[in-house]
């Protein structure tokens, strides 16, 4: 009885902060006071009319998407790689894959400006798509890695003696048996590349600002109310996520139970 309400104490401690941006986000001052005075729409209306944060919003949506997109399907052939595969080099690759991981991001930022910066694909949706990628291609690749070690082989073996191409074998075998692992990476993915802050900073312009950057400008110019309210739809945003994440799981393991 005492552990389950020492969980729930800590699981409390954890969420309780950012539980008060909700009711933060309806106040009907112009300042953070809890409780709130009174009740009011007018900072989500404020986002709503401000191109600023529409625009951050429509850009961490498309680079968020491009990101998993592109992460997901170089996390993926660089798992099914190093898991089926055996080539010199191997243990390199496997560093190399997970730098990004283990080096620190301010590095990382550092390193992709001064890649990027002479190509003149800094302040563009395409180059924050590549630094984001950069950053999200570790976590797919451990993600689906993870999954490929609970794949049977001998499914693979016997579509393979049966006649069907190593394409055949992944899209109609290995493909729908790693489904949900794949999705999780992109789930990953996309939230990384949405959370990104550093990174973005040293890559994005004026024309390629995300949701993160415009917040974190306003804290260093402005704080108001906007800031809980546009925090508060991104936590429910980030619930429904999970939310799918875990109905997509529990009906591929419906799926192998029938």
């Amino acid at each position: 009885m005492w552990l389950r309400a020492a969980v729930a104490c800590i699981v409390l401690a954890l969420i309780a902060p950012i539980l008060v941006i909700i009711p933060l986000s309806f106040t009907s001052v112009s300042y953070f006071q809890f409780p709130p005075p009174g009740f009011s729409f007018k900072w989500y209306q404020s986002i709503m009319e401000n191109p600023s944060w529409v625009d951050g919003m429509v850009n961490s949506l498309t680079i968020g998407a491009l990101t998993a997109i592109l992460s997901t399907l170089l996390g993926t052939m660089a798992a099914i790689a190093v898991s089926r595969l055996q080539f010199p080099g191997k243990k390199l690759f496997m560093s190399v894959i997970l730098a990004p991981m283990v080096v620190p991001v301010i590095i990382v930022a550092i390193s992709l400006y001064q890649f990027l910066a002479p190509l003149h694909w800094t302040n563009s949706i395409s180059g924050v798509v590549l630094s984001h990628a950069i950053l999200a291609i570790p976590i797919v690749f451990v993600t689906v890695s993870a999954s490929l070690k609970g794949v049977d082989r001998n499914l693979e073996l016997a579509a393979s003696g049966l006649g069907s191409t190593p394409v055949g074998v992944f899209f109609r075998i290995t493909m729908p048996l790693i489904r949900p692992g794949i999705l999780s990476g992109a789930l990953f993915a996309f939230i990384t590349s949405f959370d990104e802050v550093v990174v973005t900073i040293f890559i994005s312009g004026a024309s390629s600002k995300t949701l993160p950057v415009v917040m974190w400008e306003n804290l260093r110019t402005q704080v108001d109310p906007s800031l809980a309210a546009i925090s508060t739809i991104l936590i429910f945003g980030t619930v429904i996520l999970f939310v799918f994440q875990e109905w997509v799981g529990s009906r591929a393991k419906q799926s192998k139970a029938t």
